[in-house]
């Protein structure tokens, strides 16, 4: 937006829809490129869409859950790399709280098409990288994978380790991308069109005092700007990830969409049906897809709503409410990878064809239902030992959770 005008979130949702045509004809490239077009990037920035990107105090959207999970949506059913980077990369911009004002405000107002920032959490070792003291500031070292968004971002937000023997010891830094070495090595068989890559320090790197923070000063700056009017919405990120459920369920719309687009084309070899539309077991798969997207989204409706309420309220979600919501989340996720595959299976083998874009949703999907934050067992099993009162040790965290 050429005149630093914040867009409203119906703008954005109408534009995107408009874009859509154009989002899926360049699914396929973008997973060639393994990051969004550039002329993509310049379209989408048009109209609007990275203020999602950047905090509200440097003109960024102030959206609701419900506003940002609809236009995740709408991105979503366009072109699920496309959703998920943006979602990324907004998630990201919490860990710009926890500096002052004066040391990211250049990274936010200087000119720029896209994402300023990417943020890569770290929960454990393996993970990040490491930093030790020394007069001025710090020196950091080491690696940090699938650093989404980072092809696309002049600034990242890396956690690193700051004590060799405590894994409580968790800071953040504030890094110019050009002090990184960015390694091509992001080939996934899904999300592959991220701008994802990994990172790395060679050898040490000196970062200044000013741009390193930890959880507990994120804490408090929350609180600062909180109290000044300027701070994020309640949720944290739980709130990330329930709005990113609209990653989700944009893909199993457009699955669907194309699905449907088909039946009435094609016909089921070895059967009786010159169309597929003519087959009952057609409408079996059509009916149970979509009455799996449908409980899905009444799910995400259901934490959308409940964490729009709690920031209307001014409170953060409990201990509890946060393991139910990442648990919904999962549920999202799996139910709509399922749905989107048992389309993909019923499409007959035309379907594995790169040219047709359901094999390409249903890679997506999956692979956004297998991130760690995802993972359906994982937060089934949570939920279910905090429900028969088990007690377990400590479980790794992102620094985001730990900023408490």
């Amino acid at each position: 937006m050429g005149n630093n005008t914040v867009p409203q979130a119906q703008d954005i949702v109408a534009g995107v829809e408009k874009l859509r045509p154009w989002l899926r004809e360049h699914q396929a490239l973008a997973e060639q490129q393994r990051r969004i077009p550039q002329e993509t990037v310049e379209r989408l920035d048009e109209i609007g869409v990275f203020s999602l990107t950047t905090p509200k105090r440097f003109q960024g959207a102030d959206f609701s859950t419900r506003e940002l999970h609809d236009v995740y949506r709408a991105l979503g059913a366009g072109c699920g790399a496309t959703a998920w980077m943006v979602w990324a990369a907004a998630g990201g911009n919490l860990w710009g709280v926890s500096f002052d004002d004066d040391v990211v405000r250049p990274v936010y107002e200087t000119p720029w098409t896209g994402n300023r920032t990417f943020a890569v959490g770290g929960t454990s070792r393996r993970m990040t990288g490491t930093a030790r003291r020394t007069d001025g500031g710090w020196l950091i070292k080491g690696a940090w994978p699938f650093a989404t968004g980072s092809v696309h971002a002049s600034h990242g937000f890396l956690a690193v380790f700051y004590d060799d023997t405590d894994d409580s010891k968790v800071g953040m830094v504030l890094v110019p991308k050009d002090q990184l070495v960015c390694r091509d090595d992001w080939d996934a068989m899904g999300m592959a069109a991220t701008g994802s890559q990994t990172v790395a320090t060679d050898g040490d790197l000196f970062v200044p005092d000013e741009r390193f923070s930890t959880p507990e000063r994120l804490r408090e700056r929350i609180g600062e700007l909180t109290e000044q009017g300027t701070g994020p919405r309640r949720g944290g990120l739980p709130r990330s990830l329930v709005t990113g459920t609209g990653v989700a369920l944009g893909m199993a719309d457009h699955a669907l969409e194309v699905f449907l687009d088909g039946i009435g084309k094609r016909s089921i070899s070895y059967s009786p049906y010159a169309k597929q539309l003519d087959a009952p077991i057609t409408h079996l798969t059509v009916g149970r897809a979509h009455t799996r997207i449908r409980a899905a989204s009444r799910v995400a409706d259901a934490a959308v709503a409940e964490l729009d309420r709690l920031d209307a309220e001014g409170v953060d979600p409990s201990e509890d409410q946060a393991l139910q919501f990442h648990t919904d989340v999962a549920y999202v996720w799996d139910a709509c990878a399922d749905a989107v595959e048992t389309l993909f299976r019923a499409s007959g083998a035309s379907a594995i064809a790169k040219r047709q874009p359901l094999q390409l949703i249903a890679r997506n999907a999956r692979a956004g239902s297998l991130h760690a934050a995802n993972n359906l067992d994982t937060w089934m099993e949570n939920l279910g030992r905090a429900l028969c009162g088990v007690k377990s040790g400590p479980a790794s965290t992102s620094v985001l959770e730990r900023r408490s």
